[in-house]
This record gives structure tokens, C-alpha cells and sequence, in this order.
């Protein structure tokens, strides 16, 4: 679990203020005080990207500096409070800042709290607060990670976001929301989901729910969602990373650029099987420029309605022509495969960029034919 924690944090946008950062006018100055001759605007930018604590503190500079801090948009990251004093002081913090500042929230992210099942209330509280807060960048990380503790519904309340990562929940059912004109999401631009359950409908809603979606990744998913089914008017870019379906289908997705997979394989997947194998089905997916990596020994790659085998005969509609970066892993000494990699590769006439990953056979069936390619 802590490589699957690792893999997770590592995933997470970096912020955007650190602690770290140096004061390059400390030395030098005459004394005078530019920075209060500022516009309101401009120094409420400057207070947003203070850590909070140093942002809570502008306000006893002066009344004006206090207006300032109340009407600048909330940023927080947790890791910015209290490292040295628990999780009961951390949690209190936040709970006042959410429930205290009057103004909207633009980045909140909530990594480094850890909640156990008794704490399902204040988990819940703190969803109200930032869907009435109209959070717009939101990392919610459950800690310690039971990938089965109940993300809760209010979430799906926030209904300004732009950003949003999840890690370590279950997804909650989403059969009672509205679907069409009433989105979800309605501004969402970039959806994560970093070892958190979710079912196959409730995915389904989320990208029917969320028409501006360029972005959509699962990372670390384990058999849940079975089948992802990419529908998307905007989306540009889907990110499939360390994790397990049945099915992963691009069926409308007409501006989707990029799609990006890495160890992915069906659950219960077994190398000396035949059987089972992740179907990758490319339906509707005109601008698609880069795939990969399909895996041969673990993906079944399907165009339109062609199932692409060995032998094959292809047409124009099983092909991709506007794929342009191509990525594949191979075992070069499982004879199947090698003899699919010529298939494969004619499924894309346009290829300007091939890669290729030579893996290696639990159970060879001739002979390594790497060189020979």
C-alpha cells in the first residue's frame, strides 16, 4: 500500500505556493512602502499566493490590508498548517477557514488529513463547505487509503469546479442527479481519479455530466469502472495508468488527441492465457495523434467493428489514419504476438513516431525475434 500511496501523491498537481520561496526585495530597500500603493486587484493576487497562514496574517497590517485578505479567494494546502502539531489541529483549521472566509474558493487541496471511519460527519461537513463555497480547484485525499471509504454525495455539489482529484474513495452513486442541460459540472475541465472506486454508470454520468472535460485520468483502478467508455465533445486528453478494465472504448470523443496507457490489463489478467484480454475499441475518434501503449500479450485492439487478429484482412474503416505516435509492447518471443505486430501496425498507415517496448515472456513459444524486426 505505500507504493500505491507513493504512485498516488505523486500524481497530484504541484501548488502553486510554496513556503520556500525567497524574498528578493528584503535587502536594499529605502524604507517605503510600494506594495499598500498596489490596486485593490493586484494585491489580492499577491495574497493568494502567500501560504495561508502568511495570507491570514496581511490583515493586521491595516484596514485596508484587512478588506484585502477578506475579499481574496480562498487558496489552501493543507500542508501548509500545523506540520508538527497532529491531525485533530489541522482538521480544527480547517474547518475554521472553509466556515470563515467570506469570499469564494478558488484552490483548496486536502492531502495530508487523515480520517477513519468515525470522522464520516466531519468529512461531510467539510463537502458543504466547499460546494457552498464554490470551491474551483479540488484535491481531496483520503489518508490513510481504504480505497472503501465513502467519498461523500455533497461533493458532487460543487458545481464551480475546474479542477478535480480524488484519491483513495468510493464513489458515490450518482442515479438521483440530473443529467442534460442542469450538468453536474458544468465548468469541469480536468477529472482524476487516483485509486478510487467508481462504477461504470457513475462514470458514465460524470462525462455526460461535464460538457468543457478536456482531461480525464484513472490511475491505480483496480476493476472498477469494468468499462470506460471515453463521450466527450471537448476531451483532448484520457489517461488510463496502472490499472485493470474489462473494456476501455473511445466512443465519442472527437476532439481527444491523446490516449495514454501504461501496465493496464484486464482483471484476473494471466500471461499464459489466451483469455482474458482488455479490449481497446476505437469508434469515434477522428483527431486521435498519439495511443499507447498497447500491449499485445494483454490488449485486444477493436476498430469500428473490426476485431484486429493476425490474420486480418483490413479496410479503410479499420484503420487510424491520423495517428502519428504509435507505442506497443511486445513480447518478441511469444510467437502470437509477433505475428499480431504486423496487424497492428498496418491498423495505423500514418505513423511518423514508433515505439517499442520488447517485454519478456513467463512462457516463450519460439524463438526472440527482436533483431529480426
Amino acid at each position: 500500500m505505500d507504493a500505491v500511496r507513493q504512485c498516488v501523491l505523486g500524481c497530484l498537481p504541484v501548488p502553486a505556493v510554496t513556503r520556500a520561496g525567497s524574498l528578493s526585495a528584503a535587502d536594499d530597500h529605502d524604507g517605503e512602502d510600494r506594495i499598500s500603493a498596489l490596486p485593490d486587484a493586484l494585491l489580492r493576487e499577491v495574497v493568494s499566493r502567500l501560504p495561508i497562514k502568511d495570507a491570514a496574517r496581511t490583515a493586521v497590517l491595516s484596514s485596508r490590508w484587512r478588506h484585502v485578505w477578506r475579499s481574496t479567494p480562498l487558496v489552501l494546502y493543507d500542508a501548509h498548517l500545523f506540520p508538527f502539531r497532529g491531525d485533530e489541529a489541522r482538521a480544527a483549521a480547517i474547518r475554521r477557514i472553509l466556515a470563515g472566509h467570506p469570499c469564494p474558493l478558488r484552490t483548496v487541496h486536502l492531502v495530508y488529513c487523515f480520517f477513519g471511519i468515525h470522522e464520516r460527519d466531519l468529512m461531510k461537513q467539510w463537502s458543504r463547505l466547499l460546494a457552498a463555497g464554490g470551491v474551483q480547484d479540488l484535491v481531496f485525499i483520503s489518508q490513510p487509503p481504504p480505497v472503501d471509504m465513502p467519498l461523500p454525495a455533497d461533493i458532487l455539489r460543487c458545481t464551480e469546479l475546474r479542477r478535480l482529484y480524488l484519491g483513495f474513495w468510493e464513489f458515490p452513486d450518482t442515479r438521483c442527479l440530473p443529467v442534460g442541460a442542469g450538468a453536474t459540472f458544468p465548468h469541469l475541465r480536468e477529472f482524476v481519479l487516483l485509486n478510487t472506486r467508481i462504477e461504470d454508470r457513475d462514470l458514465d454520468h460524470m462525462l455526460a455530466s461535464s460538457p468543457e472535460l478536456e482531461t480525464l485520468g484513472l490511475v491505480v483502478s483496480y476493476g472498477l469502472p469494468e468499462v470506460v467508455r471515453l463521450r466527450g465533445k471537448k476531451l483532448q486528453c484520457a489517461l488510463f495508468w496502472l490499472s485493470m478494465a474489462v473494456e476501455f472504448a473511445l466512443v465519442d470523443a472527437p476532439c481527444l488527441e491523446r490516449l495514454i496507457m501504461w501496465h493496464t490489463c484486464p482483471p484476473g489478467f494471466d500471461e499464459s492465457d489466451d483469455e482474458p484480454r482488455m479490449r481497446v475499441r476505437i469508434a469515434c475518434a477522428p483527431e486521435l495523434k498519439v495511443l499507447g501503449y498497447l500491449e499485445l500479450g494483454a490488449h485486444e485492439l477493436q476498430i469500428e467493428h473490426t476485431v484486429i487478429k493476425a490474420d486480418t484482412k483490413l479496410s479503410p474503416s479499420s484503420m487510424v489514419p491520423s495517428v502519428k505516435i504509435l507505442a506497443l509492447t511486445v513480447n518478441f518471443s511469444v510467437s502470437t504476438e509477433v505475428r499480431m505486430l504486423a496487424s497492428v501496425l498496418r491498423c495505423f498507415p500514418n505513423i511518423e513516431t514508433l515505439h517499442v517496448e520488447s517485454a519478456i515472456a513467463d512462457k516463450p513459444t519460439g524463438g526472440h525475434y527482436a533483431e529480426f524486426f
